[in-house]
């Protein structure tokens, strides 16, 4: 499959790969896929970069990036998570903080998978990130492209229903709003970024 990612696309998953590695992370997550798209923002020359400037995330990039990780302090929980067990009477916010009180900061968000398994440089992608990355594909295919570019990991993000999924939408970067921006004509459908 990897044959058939734009370079935009290549840059971004080995930008994920990236990620992983300064964050210690045993895995590559959905996280540090958005995280590297976000990074192309920087060229801004590819569809999926394009995308996410007309949606005004390039603005707002410091904040969707303080939410992930904000998500991630709270297990993954989203703000509707967050919300429904209020209704229930549970405080999210205390209960990360009685668990950190009791193992340090982050402890809900720490990667606890078996550091030695893998040989040493090498880290899979997460369950989440191989779904999103399959999503990329069947978009590409349903758009009848040929290729996987940025817009097409962009929306396989967008699509999940997860913590990156909830943290996009929530900054106005829903599958839908890009989707809608990806067809306006100049801002998407690129034969190859």
């Amino acid at each position: 499959m990897f044959e058939k990612f734009t370079p935009s696309a290549r840059d971004a998953v080995e930008g994920a790969v990236k990620h992983a590695e300064l964050t210690g992370s045993t895995t590559i997550t959905e996280e540090h896929l958005l995280l590297a798209l976000l990074d192309l923002l920087d060229a801004g020359t590819s569809a999926g970069a394009r995308a996410l400037v007309a949606l005004g995330i390039d603005q707002r990039r410091t904040e969707l990036t303080a939410a992930l990780q904000e998500a991630k302090r709270v297990g993954g929980l989203s703000r509707a998570d967050i919300a429904a067990l209020a209704r229930l009477g549970i405080d999210v916010r205390a209960v990360v903080a009685r668990v950190e009180d009791a193992h340090g900061p982050d402890a809900l968000a720490t990667d606890r998978g078996p550091r030695w398994w893998w040989p040493r440089g090498h880290r899979p992608f997460s369950r989440e990130a191989k779904t999103s990355l399959e999503r990329a594909l069947r978009v590409a295919q349903r758009r009848g492209d040929r290729f996987i570019g940025d817009e097409h990991l962009l929306l396989g993000l967008a699509a999940g229903a997860g913590m990156v999924g909830d943290v996009m939408a929530e900054h106005g970067a829903s599958r839908t709003e890009i989707e809608r921006v990806l067809a306006t004509p100049g801002a998407g459908h690129a034969a190859a970024g």
